[in-house]
């Protein structure tokens, strides 16, 4: 629990709810996630808070495993005074989350997995602030298409939901531009089969492979094919930080493109990079662990969405925020543009790419021309 503790004074504090695997396999990833959201709260509250009101952030820890995140997201609902459920990390925890918001009709804001939630699936109290798969895939292929020239493409990926929807979003983008997925090969993330999937995405002789599997799936395909083939553009999708895939491919992935849902964390020139360096910095007074990272930075900007909202919001109530968060057009954070409608509860269209660089590092790239050559 991070913000202020005064439980004789609940009525000054503002509560927010968060369910995270703390502790497990997906803790490292998490932990920045969430102090991303402590460093944006912690500057908010040195700042006067919002409405004369402190923010706290009620986390607690679920270990990924299900049940545990099925009790802690019931237990913040029912026995929290919750002003609304923040920036739910990971695609199963969003599911979870985006079901009891939908079920107890508990306002919901943020996350880092673009399930869908506009159109149809469009509920007036849940709104996420990245591109949806959908979205993201058709940003992805008409770039590739306009900046390169090229159009075959196939996918490998994970045969598990998240993986699916990837890559049926990729067939629906390049259906929209008269064109045919090459192939998409599903792998088991436990026995991935690896050479079978090259051998079956080579026979169709793509331009670009795009990847939407696990980072251990991820980086022995890439190893393994750029044994022999590194005239292919590599484009991997759904990772929360690049710096992950970069740290183990190291000069093997040079040019693998990464899409991101948020700008590049350390290009300070950009305002809300510059603010975000800043509360982290103020921040390590509190968490000398805290450093400036890519799931950090993503917490970070879907908080201060909701904040950009919320204060904006006449009254501190769930319906006084819906309706001030259907007025936002264009609203802009400090070089990061969000809108939202009636009919549109996902508020960005944006996609970012950043690149494996030589030596491991990862680079931000405005177009694919800018991409390394990579020679095996």
């Amino acid at each position: 629990m991070t913000g202020p503790a005064w439980p004789e004074e609940k009525n000054l504090l503002l509560s927010l709810g968060v369910s995270l695997p703390l502790t497990g396999p997906k803790s490292t990833q998490a932990v920045k996630w969430l102090q991303g959201m402590e460093a944006a709260v912690s500057a908010i509250n040195y700042g006067g808070g919002v409405h004369q009101r402190q923010l706290r952030i009620i986390a607690l820890d679920d270990g990924g495993d299900e049940v545990r995140r099925q009790n802690n997201l019931n237990q913040l609902t029912e026995k929290e005074d919750l002003f609304a459920l923040v920036s739910a990390f990971g695609y199963n925890s969003t599911k979870d989350a985006l079901r009891i918001s939908e079920e107890k009709s508990t306002l919901f804001f943020g996350s880092n997995t673009g399930i869908k939630t506009s159109g149809s699936h469009a509920k007036p109290n849940i709104f996420t602030l990245r591109p949806d798969m959908d979205l993201e895939m058709d940003l992805l292929v008409s770039r590739f298409m306009q900046e390169t020239g090229k159009r075959r493409i196939s996918v490998l990926y994970s045969e598990n939901e998240k993986g699916t929807e990837y890559m049926n979003g990729v067939r629906s983008a390049l259906e929209k531009r008269q064109q045919e997925l090459l192939a998409a090969v599903p792998v088991t993330p436990q026995n991935p089969k690896i050479s079978s999937a090259i051998d079956n995405i080579l026979v169709t002789s793509p331009d670009a492979i795009i990847i939407a599997a696990e980072l251990n799936v991820t980086t022995d395909f890439i190893r393994e094919l750029r044994q022999s083939r590194g005239d292919i553009h590599l484009i991997a999708v759904g990772h929360t930080d690049p710096l992950e895939l970069s740290e183990r491919l190291m000069n093997t992935g040079l040019g693998v493109v990464i899409s991101q849902a948020v700008p590049f964390p350390f290009y300070r020139r950009i305002p809300i990079v510059n603010a975000y360096a800043a509360d982290v910095e103020a921040f390590k007074e509190e968490d000398p662990a805290i450093e400036m990272t890519f799931p950090g930075f993503e917490a970070y900007l879907n908080f201060q969405a909701f904040i950009y909202i919320l204060k904006q919001s006449p009254s501190l109530d769930a319906a006084s925020f819906i309706h001030t968060a259907q007025q936002q057009f264009e609203s802009d954070l400090g070089g990061f543009r969000f809108s939202f409608s009636d009919k549109k509860h996902t508020g960005s269209n944006q996609i970012f790419l950043t690149q494996i660089a030589p030596g491991g590092f990862v680079a931000p790239i405005r177009n694919f021309s800018e991409v390394y050559e990579y020679h095996p």
